[in-house]
């Protein structure tokens, strides 16, 4: 059967616990669900920028310290007071309560039916990703498949990690199968490309996939819903079993 990897961050577990909490902790300034969610894009991607450039420097750090220092220049660059410690450690507690993205248990109990190995990728750490997938109950389906890029010392969207998430599956499965990878980041989805993994693009975050931006390449299929991409990436599976 094929392997399939989800991307964590935003794509398998959703970020409305956080925005929510950045709601309650500073209510003043973010005094409504769309202006805490726009803060938090804000401050998650240039949370990603700066993990991006750490890795590409060559000192490579974890993804939630950088959101944690950077914390403070999201609030002061927009005239906010700089965050206490305590409001700090109150939103980043948020990170270990993220919720299962809506139709993600239906989507990952289908593949599961049909005997697909399932990956986790994520910029995460393991110990943290595994404490979320067991908090969801999700490790009988899972198991330790989890590539983290802390244990890499490298970011997404490297070739490296995507050609590593492809070496540890046959090794472990001793089969050359076709692979794919879903992610809610057309960043994740053309680094995932290049080394010609298949790629599903769940629309939930980012919208649009911005195929100019990538040499005009575009995903393999795309959907509105975890449930929706499972059920085009089985189809097409099902229509052209080779690359």
């Amino acid at each position: 059967m094929p392997t399939v990897a989800f991307d964590l961050l935003g794509t398998l577990l959703s970020f409305q616990c956080v925005i929510a909490q950045l709601q309650v902790t500073f209510s003043t300034e973010l005094s409504c669900q769309h202006k805490a969610r726009q803060f938090y894009y804000g401050w998650l991607w240039a949370g990603l920028r700066d993990y991006f450039g750490s890795s590409h420097a060559g000192r490579y750090r974890p993804l939630l310290p950088l959101l944690r220092t950077g914390l403070e220049r999201a609030r002061v660059v927009l005239d906010m007071d700089p965050p206490t410690h305590e409001q700090t450690e109150q939103v980043m507690e948020a990170f270990s309560r993220l919720e299962l993205m809506e139709t993600a248990m239906e989507a990952l109990e289908l593949l599961h039916h049909h005997k697909w190995d399932i990956w986790v990728l994520t910029n995460g750490s393991y110990s943290d990703t595994d404490a979320l997938l067991k908090r969801h109950g999700l490790e009988t389906m899972i198991g330790d498949n989890i590539l983290s890029c802390d244990d890499l010392a490298i970011s997404k969207p490297h070739p490296k990690v995507y050609s590593e998430y492809m070496r540890r599956a046959v090794h472990k499965t001793k089969r050359i199968e076709n692979f794919y990878l879903v992610s809610s980041n057309a960043w994740d989805l053309a680094g995932a490309k290049n080394v010609s993994v298949r790629t599903v693009y769940l629309t939930t975050e980012e919208k649009v996939y911005s195929a100019d931006s990538y040499d005009g390449t575009s995903p393999d299929c795309q959907g509105d819903s975890l449930l929706t991409c499972v059920q085009l990436m089985i189809q097409l599976e099902n229509k052209r079993r080779f690359l």
